[in-house]
């Protein structure tokens, strides 16, 4: 019993609590490394926003009050208003600025200047014709 005594009054550890001692300072390790990391996080700069996302290809859709009115594009006739909805849609339009043309017979014609700006799927422009006089 004296020998028992002496060795653990001596510094020396015990066998069984190594592996605890070990244990131990590896998950004190973790911790620290958590801690300094989070706060790292926190003093760091926000991101700068970047450019905004562009679509590459944009449906346009026409709304009109006339049905079976011609659509043009850059003098090109393109679509016609259905006479239900009184709506056209120009498909897969590029970024860019057009010119669009509603022309009807017994109505003034109406041209509009459109810029895609590839923000959104679609985009919808209004263009009502007014009665020739």
């Amino acid at each position: 019993m004296q020998q028992r005594n002496q060795s653990t009054q001596s510094g020396k550890i015990p066998q069984g609590f190594l592996p605890w001692i070990i244990l131990g300072v590896g998950v004190l390790i973790m911790l620290v490394g958590i801690i300094v990391s989070s706060m790292l996080k926190d003093n760091a700069p926000a991101p700068r926003p970047g450019p905004t996302a562009r679509i590459p290809k944009v449906n346009l859709i026409i709304q009109s009050n006339v049905g079976g009115a011609e659509v043009y594009l850059n003098d090109q006739q393109k679509a016609l208003v259905s006479d239900t909805q009184h709506k056209a849609t120009l498909f897969n339009l590029a970024p860019d600025t057009y010119q669009i043309t509603v022309k009807k017979e017994g109505y003034t014609d109406r041209t509009e200047t459109v810029e895609i700006t590839g923000q959104t799927i679609s985009q919808i422009v209004e263009i009502y014709l007014r009665p020739k006089q």
